[in-house]
């Protein structure tokens, strides 16, 4: 199984809002009985991510910290889907028609990362917690939606926009608000960019410089970023671009 510095925790003190749903009274019970396995994770590939688990009721991991990355290559051409807290993923799934269609993907960290093993013992302990099943359910719809934002995302013809409401994204999800804006605590190279929206690589980096002058993005030496428009309604900031720079 993939990852290394194993332990243990109580997964509801390292993911209170599982606990929604349990009755106030039994919330100690819960927070004792619920311990997972944590692995911990360096940025790079996930090595082994997709290695099939011997059992049949190995639910997958919950990632506690750090931002994980899905890459699909199809036809040469790289698309990712950016992951973090509050994931339930199954790395080893994929479907049989992408199978037979010779599509894979690569699982890795853009940042150090933890994950919750939720496997064949998760399911014994939480017989008297059943809402926690509900809540990750709730994770794997979330997802879902993201996905579907995702692809809405990518059939803008302009560019900017696509990166704008991307960044929007990435800052109110993962973002640390500070006097000036939400800084990004991850590295977003302009290759992981031009995969995340769909669009070729030197058409994002004006897309950037553009985004850039105007104010709406932050550049540290680093290169993590810091999303400078995060009170602004995002649908104003995309009315008020001009020159539109598209795929």
């Amino acid at each position: 199984m993939p990852g290394e510095s194993e332990t243990t925790v109580r997964l509801l003190d390292a993911e209170p809002s599982l606990a929604r749903g349990i009755a106030r009274q039994d919330l100690d019970e819960a927070r004792e009985k619920l311990v997972v396995e944590i692995r911990n994770l360096e940025p790079g590939e996930w090595a082994g991510a997709g290695d099939k688990p011997s059992s049949h009721l190995f639910l997958g991991y919950l990632i506690l910290d750090g931002a994980f990355t899905r890459e699909v290559i199809l036809s040469s051409k790289p698309s990712i889907e950016l992951l973090g807290p509050g994931d339930l993923v199954r790395p080893w799934v994929l479907p049989h028609a992408l199978d037979r269609m010779h599509v894979y993907d690569s699982w890795g960290l853009l940042s150090a990362g933890r994950v919750a093993v939720i496997d064949e013992d998760f399911h014994r302990q939480t017989q008297d917690f059943p809402s926690i099943m509900t809540v990750l359910i709730d994770r794997v719809v979330a997802r879902s939606r993201w996905l579907g934002f995702h692809v809405a995302v990518c059939q803008l013809p302009r560019i900017d926009h696509r990166l704008l409401l991307t960044f929007r994204y990435v800052a109110e999800r993962w973002g640390i608000e500070t006097p000036d804006g939400f800084r990004i605590p991850f590295r977003l190279s302009h290759r992981s960019l031009s995969a995340l929206i769909g669009a070729r690589r030197p058409k994002v980096t004006s897309a950037i410089g553009n985004l850039a002058d105007q104010g709406l993005i932050e550049r540290a030496e680093d290169g993590t970023w810091t999303f400078l428009a995060g009170d602004i309604d995002p649908m104003a900031i995309l009315a008020s671009i001009d020159d539109p720079i598209v795929a």
